[in-house]
C-alpha cells in the first residue's frame, strides 16, 4: 500500500469515528433532553400549585431606618434630580 491510500484510508477512519462519536453525544443529549421534559411533564402533573400569601405592608419585616432618616434621603434626591434638571 502507498502513501496516498494510506492517507486515504486514515482520513476515513477518522471521518467514521468523528460521525460515531458525534452520533453518540446527540443521542445522549435527546435522551438528556426527554427525561428532563418527562421529569417537567411529572412534576407539573403530580404537585398541586400553592398560591403565596400576598405580603402587606404591614407584615414586612421592619428595616431599623428611622421615618426622619428616610424623609431626609427623599429630600435629598429630590433635590438633586431639582437641579440637575436645571443644568440640562
Amino acid at each position: 500500500m502507498d502513501a496516498e491510500q494510506q492517507v486515504s484510508v486514515l482520513l476515513l477512519d477518522a471521518a467514521v469515528l468523528m460521525g460515531v462519536g458525534m452520533g453518540v453525544v446527540f443521542g445522549f443529549l435527546m435522551l438528556l433532553v426527554w427525561a428532563v421534559q418527562g421529569m417537567s411533564w411529572l412534576l407539573k402533573h403530580s404537585v398541586e400549585p400553592v398560591s403565596a400569601p400576598v405580603a402587606t405592608l404591614q407584615q414586612r419585616p421592619q428595616t431599623g431606618i428611622p421615618p426622619a432618616i428616610v424623609a431626609a434621603i427623599s429630600s435629598a434626591i429630590e433635590h438633586h434630580q431639582k437641579q440637575t434638571k436645571e443644568f440640562k
